[in-house]
């Protein structure tokens, strides 16, 4: 339980002879103030963490800390699709299972966040390079999984990732790179795409 304390000291002869005070329970108003900042740094769909609280995480490892930094970005392929053709609710609902499957492999060695619409990103810091590749390679694995159990919507992802030895100072340059390796992979699944629907 939360209390406030009031307390007021009591002089006889400029002696200290006692101390008034009240005690008041403020469980609720502490439950509020932690809703409200639960709520500005969480994504409302997925209860991960939003673009914002991701991006405060990146500014202070790029000016107040130096750390060994991999960023992975990722978008879903077929989010607009799903949108356009099954309506809203199924396109929530895909958003929701690869949040769900970010935060089953990242939650607890990673920033997860929802950086909005269909695009996610997972912030690793003090990693090797080498743990990077396994945990993006366990996450094409992971996605592999979960579509052959046909368990949720089918997910279909582009990513990239990047590292960095240090961090300070070179935060944008791994975004950049983060960003753009995810573009190509976009890319390259589209052009895989159109070859096999030209068979």
């Amino acid at each position: 339980m939360w209390f406030e304390e009031y307390a007021t000291p009591i002089y006889e002869e400029e002696q200290l002879v006692a101390v008034q005070g009240i005690i008041r329970n403020i469980d609720e108003r502490v439950k509020f103030i932690q809703d409200i900042e639960y709520q500005m740094s969480h994504d409302p769909l997925t209860n991960i963490h939003n673009r914002q609280f991701f991006d405060n995480i990146a500014a202070k490892s790029n000016l107040d800390f130096d750390t060994p930094v991999a960023m992975i970005l990722c978008d879903l392929d077929e989010l607009k699709f799903m949108n356009d053709t099954y309506g809203h609710k199924k396109g929530d609902e895909l958003v929701k299972a690869a949040a769900n499957l970010f935060k089953r492999i990242f939650s607890e060695i990673a920033v997860v966040a929802r950086m909005g619409g269909d695009e996610f990103a997972v912030l690793l810091i003090d990693r090797s390079k080498r743990e990077v590749e396994s945990l993006c390679e366990l996450l094409m694995e992971e996605i592999l999984l979960q579509n052959s159990l046909k368990k949720g919507p089918h997910i279909s992802m582009s990513f990239g990732h990047a590292y960095r030895s240090h961090s300070k100072g070179n935060m944008d340059s791994l975004f950049m790179e983060a960003d753009q390796k995810m573009f190509q992979d976009k890319r390259r699944r589209k052009e895989q795409k159109l070859v096999r629907a030209g068979r």
